[in-house]
């Protein structure tokens, strides 16, 4: 699961709320932009059968090889997100918020709570069939940190916004 992160935690920081994206969903948002790309490499190859004439026959070869390749490219595309979402997390502690992700290797992005200035939702077509959504973190000069297709995106958000304001009234007291 996620020990790795449950093993960067600090003496006593606590965990307040961990997740992951849903697969149907998360999978889901990355294949509907590649129903065009199919359409027209299975609309530009069924005339193929029509041009195997001697001088076009180089011409068809041309074009199936591109095809081929654009093929296997969509097809790449078609299996990152499962490899993405085998290895992303989301853990939520008192501190910062930490997700995990990556496809070959392990990339982790962390953000101090203390530096949060806004918490966005967006809930999409398959997010808003599957119950789930997009959390955005906008933080103080890092790019924005998103929570995609985790279930109950407002009550996540809601549970964020405590820790943020937790964290951020921790900091003041102490200085």
């Amino acid at each position: 699961m996620f020990e790795d992160v449950i093993s960067m935690l600090e003496p006593g920081e606590r965990l307040i709320w961990s997740g992951r994206p849903l697969l149907k969903p998360f999978v889901l948002k990355r294949l509907s932009g590649l129903i065009i790309p199919i359409v027209f490499i299975v609309f530009s190859t069924s005339f193929t059968p029509f041009f195997t004439t001697g001088w076009t026959m180089p011409l068809v070869s041309f074009f199936i090889l591109w095809f081929g390749i654009l093929g296997f490219m969509l097809f790449l595309s078609s299996i990152y997100p499962l490899l993405l979402w085998r290895n992303l997390y989301y853990v939520l502690t008192d501190k910062r918020m930490i997700v995990r992700k990556g496809v070959l290797g392990i990339d982790y992005d962390i953000l101090d709570l203390k530096y949060i200035q806004q918490i966005n939702v967006n809930v999409g077509v398959w997010d808003k069939f599957y119950g789930t959504g997009t959390v955005i973190i906008q933080a103080i000069g890092v790019s924005p940190v998103s929570l995609q297709s985790v279930p109950n995106p407002l009550n996540v958000q809601k549970i964020i916004k405590a820790a943020a304001e937790a964290r951020k009234s921790t900091e003041a007291l102490r200085s």
